[in-house]
């Protein structure tokens, strides 16, 4: 078994045996595809790796993970981590291949990434829980919910009583959804969730190109779409939604006016019109992309358990690559957020 890492932009034949592969897996979701990889290298600050795992020259396992840092310069040293959405992928869950994958990654990150994150999209088959152990990954709680796409009635029919009643009101107001057209669209999206990220959420959001490139590259190839809460004419609300072609659409990013425009909802539209397009395209189901730990109180998870779905706790594994440096900047963290609650 070989692990080849590749970190510039993909040969043709190589991108070809990829997506043959990564087609054939029932478990695939786009963020460990070709097109991610692709849109993960165009942004700043971001550093794709796909790992490959060959066997005869036939593809058996990828693993796409991306180190992430912040600015540069000491900001950059003490917030880069790496994290793999939803992977890795590995034929029939091959213990074998999946250990392959997790020794090389482990050894190409260690040095670079303070953490590494493996987000869960799935419940891991049996056995597969002690190869991340034996990697040095821990399992920690993480609860997420899925949505239904496939029933033949409205999916809105699927909500609590309390958020139909929001969205007839939003749509009778004259609240409108329709997908961004221009550049100039996006970066007004980018606007209002900088605003919420600043105030409310205090997290590092990505850099505007992120949702720049998102727009030119992941929906302009199918992969992706972003949806846009108006009302007359004023943009009020919207969703960033990653697509896997025949199977989910995800919630990444959304936001909403929601103060002060109470009569209009957007963040309850923005997040129904992902799931209505999911369900008028075919898809299987929506993925809320996370819920936050069980034992802790979390406003955002009461507000998306009402649009119905299937609660899960699939987990999150972890692995501390530098312990020293890991410490410093959890606390460097905890005191930037601290500052910015202030301001």
């Amino acid at each position: 078994m070989q692990v080849l890492v590749i970190k510039e932009a993909l040969e043709y034949n190589t991108a070809l045996k990829i997506r043959q592969f990564y087609a054939a897996q029932q478990d695939r979701t786009v963020f460990q595809s070709v097109e991610f990889y692709n849109f993960f290298l165009s942004v700043p600050f971001y550093k794709p790796l796909y790992l490959i795992a060959t066997e005869a020259d036939e593809v058996k396992g990828i693993l796409l993970a991306v180190l992430i840092r912040e600015g540069n310069g000491m900001l950059a040293l003490m917030s880069q981590r790496c994290v793999v959405y939803g992977g890795p992928l590995a034929a029939s869950e091959n213990p074998e291949i999946l250990q392959a994958l997790l020794k090389k990654l482990n050894k190409t990150v260690e040095r670079k990434a303070l953490f590494t994150q493996f987000r869960n999209f799935k419940q891991w088959k049996e056995g597969s829980e002690h190869i991340f152990e034996q990697n040095g990954y821990v399992l920690r709680d993480r609860l997420n919910s899925f949505v239904p796409l496939q029933e033949k009635r409205p999916v809105a029919l699927q909500f609590s009583a309390g958020r139909r009643r929001q969205l007839k009101k939003a749509l009778q107001t004259g609240v409108v959804v329709r997908e961004a057209k221009t550049e100039a669209e996006v970066d007004q999206l980018y606007d209002l969730l900088e605003d919420l990220y600043r105030q409310k959420v205090k997290k590092p959001l990505p850099d505007r190109q992120f949702f720049r490139l998102f727009y030119s590259q992941l929906v302009a190839q199918g992969a992706g779409i972003i949806l846009l809460v108006w009302y007359q004419q004023q943009l009020i609300g919207g969703i960033v939604s990653p697509i896997t072609s025949g199977i989910s659409i995800s919630e990444l990013y959304v936001c909403g006016l929601d103060k002060k425009f109470p009569e209009c909802h957007p963040s309850t539209v923005a997040t129904w019109a992902a799931m209505d397009y999911g369900q008028r395209n075919g898809l299987q189901y929506f993925d809320f992309m996370g819920l936050g730990r069980p034992d802790t109180p979390y406003g955002v998870r009461d507000f998306k358990l009402r649009f119905g779905g299937n609660e899960v706790n699939l987990g999150r594994y972890g692995r501390r690559n530098q312990k020293i440096m890991y410490g410093l900047a959890e606390l460097g963290y905890n005191i930037w957020r601290g500052l910015r609650s202030r301001f």
